[in-house]
């Protein structure tokens, strides 16, 4: 099947999403089953792409919370919600683990993501935090 550029971004932020709720419940991450429950087809499946972002957004995700956390103004990173956390931690990994990856279309597809799964005004947020980290 093919996805669009926005259409992985939002898998991603979902499959992202899954893994940052195992953690926080001391379970173990299934790459293979999350990609499948969420892609409903097998991991082997799945875009390049998409396995590339996710693969180095876990790999790198204690360096990308550390950045974003310099920019986290009166907030701890673990307080963010979860669907925010997953939506940061991809536009770092795109824009400092994917090579060729704009940051003016990184933090788009963030501010754009986070007006369709966060509260009202997190786009907000999640702008200016990556404005700045980024």
């Amino acid at each position: 099947m093919e996805y669009s550029r926005n259409k992985l971004q939002e898998i991603a932020m979902q499959i992202m999403t899954s893994f940052l709720i195992c953690q926080q419940q001391g379970l173990i991450i299934d790459i293979e089953k999350t990609f499948s429950e969420v892609l409903s087809d097998s991991y082997e499946n799945a875009p390049i792409y998409l396995k590339e972002v996710v693969i180095k957004a876990l790999k790198h995700e204690n360096e990308s919370i550390d950045l974003i956390s310099k920019y986290l103004k009166n907030w701890k990173f673990a307080r963010l919600n979860t669907c925010v956390q997953a939506i940061l931690i991809l536009a770092v990994t795109n824009c400092k683990y994917i090579e060729g990856f704009n940051k003016a279309i990184a933090i788009d597809i963030a501010v754009d993501l986070s007006k369709k799964y966060s509260e009202e005004n997190d786009y907000k947020f999640v702008n200016a935090v990556l404005d700045n980290a980024l």
